[in-house]
């Protein structure tokens, strides 16, 4: 596969890149902090499985957000999981990493793209809704926890 240019700055200096090995530890912690709880080898899996579409945002070294997607079929991409330590929320890391991730799937031929959000966490819903995502479908208990998830769909 082509590789492809990821990248450019946002506010405050943050950089937009692909995960790489030395990211780790730092991509544990960060997922841990943000609720996660994700087994640490998921992060291994991506970085091996899709690293075309494993991005991490980075400001002084320091990994400060994260997202996971990957193309489940030819033409459907997913959004698996997206991270932003709580610092810098609401300064467009997260909707950054989100626009990254989508121009990857549209040079990867995808079509559709696909996530899911807790029912409660409003502010990323409305950051999904104003990305072009429309709600597709509900799931009850869908989390560990016992909380709802708002399937989201959007087209590319």
């Amino acid at each position: 596969m082509k590789e492809m240019e990821v990248g450019g700055k946002i506010k405050g200096g943050v950089k937009i890149r692909r995960f790489e090995p030395p990211d780790y530890s730092e991509a544990v912690a960060l997922d841990a902090e943000a609720g996660g709880g994700h087994d640490p080898y998921l992060l291994t899996y991506f970085y091996e499985n899709y690293p075309t579409s494993f991005l991490v945002a980075e400001e002084g070294g320091r990994i400060v957000g994260m997202v996971l997607g990957f193309r489940q079929s030819p033409l459907e991409g997913r959004v698996f999981w997206i991270a932003v330590r709580s610092g810098y929320r609401g300064r467009g890391v997260g909707r950054r990493l989100l626009m990254e991730l989508l121009e990857i799937f549209r040079r990867l031929g995808v079509v559709d793209v696909i996530l899911e959000v807790r029912a409660t966490n409003k502010r990323a819903q409305g950051l999904y809704v104003d990305l072009g995502f429309e709600i597709f479908t509900t799931a009850k208990n869908y989390y560990p926890d016992g909380e709802g998830a708002i399937i989201m769909r959007r087209s590319l």
